[in-house]
């Protein structure tokens, strides 16, 4: 007899790991179309930071095709395990931004990042989850940007969380629309979907992932003014 449960359970997997995936795979395809133009130049400087853009793209698939492998032995995204580990905060956040550094390139989209001196040297989180939730809210803000905009990324402590706060200047949320966006498959409207792309899952997986590593998400925004999404993580040490 056929599961329903099972088998949308399976259909939702197969959506994630897609979507998971989809990011570095472009950051990658993107990155060498611009390498080929470079190369024909004979720009050598540019020629070797498209190289180490690939080169993190490619890193950054690495660990999310492990995670895939997980996610397709335990059916549930609710029964990972987290794997903390100790990292270099800086380090981690630039190899991200370098690897979706094409896609902001190729939509003319500004990326500007502000982490003060005193926010942590070092955290301690699951790496590859925390990796995943970034990704998936700078790609919403990079899919909601108009060309020849910023998208500001801004990190601070507070309290017990080490936040990270994505900001757009694209068309905002309008209010109807937020207590839903973090829901699965949920797109603000049908032309925004089919101009952009997408199934609505990269914000409803953020937030599963966030709250795996016992966090939350806050979101704010204004219709025609841009949004905030502010990731906070326990700080643990």
């Amino acid at each position: 007899m056929r599961n329903p449960r099972s088998e949308r359970q399976i259909i939702t997997i197969f959506h994630s790991a897609l979507h998971e995936i989809g990011t570095p795979v472009n950051g990658i395809v993107t990155a060498a179309s611009l390498l080929k133009d470079e190369m024909e130049k004979g720009n050598t400087k540019t020629v070797n930071e498209l190289l180490e853009m690939i080169s993190s793209a490619a890193g950054n698939l690495t660990d999310t095709f492990q995670r895939i492998r997980q996610t397709v032995r335990h059916e549930d995204i609710r029964k990972f395990q987290l794997v903390q580990e100790v990292f270099n905060f800086r380090k981690w956040l630039d190899n991200l931004l370098l690897s979706m550094l094409p896609l902001f390139i190729e939509k003319q989209i500004s990326v500007v990042k502000h982490i003060p001196d005193c926010f942590p040297s070092e955290v301690l989180t699951d790496r590859v989850y925390l990796n995943q939730v970034i990704n998936n809210i700078l790609m919403n803000a990079l899919k909601y940007s108009p060309p020849e905009t910023v998208v500001t990324l801004s990190c601070f402590t507070r309290d017990e969380f080490f936040c990270i706060e994505v900001t757009d200047q694209g068309k905002g949320i309008p209010s109807e629309h937020l207590p839903y966006i973090f829901r699965e498959y949920y797109t603000l409207a049908e032309d925004v979907q089919l101009r952009f792309g997408g199934i609505g899952l990269g914000l409803s997986i953020a937030r599963e992932l966030t709250a795996l590593m016992g966090g939350k998400i806050e979101v704010s925004s204004k219709k025609d003014e841009g949004s905030t999404f502010t990731v906070m993580i326990p700080v643990s040490i």
